[in-house]
């Protein structure tokens, strides 16, 4: 009996090609559970750079407010000194 016609040589080889087909299938599984887990550790590290980015955000609009109403101050204070002064003119002129 040749090798091409005995039915247990023959069944040997599908199932060696079968298996072939089984460990490449897995190989790609598992690259692909690697890049898996690589793109989830880059989506929790880019989270946390956005929490940490609208954490600053919100202190530089908090200062930014501050600031504002500072500044709105400051002129309001220069208005009236400004004012007093043109009063003072006024009535030395007067």
């Amino acid at each position: 009996m040749s090798k091409s016609t005995d039915p247990m040589a023959q069944a040997i080889s599908r199932l060696d090609r079968a298996l072939s087909q089984v460990e490449n299938r897995l190989h790609r599984l598992q690259a692909t559970a690697r890049d898996s887990g690589d793109a989830d550790v880059d989506r929790a590290r880019l989270a946390e750079e956005l929490d940490k980015a609208r954490a600053s955000e919100a202190t530089m609009a908090a200062a930014a407010e501050e600031a504002s109403k500072a500044l709105g101050e400051a002129i309001a204070e220069l208005r009236a000194a400004a004012n007093a002064a043109e009063t003072v003119v006024d009535r030395a002129d007067g």
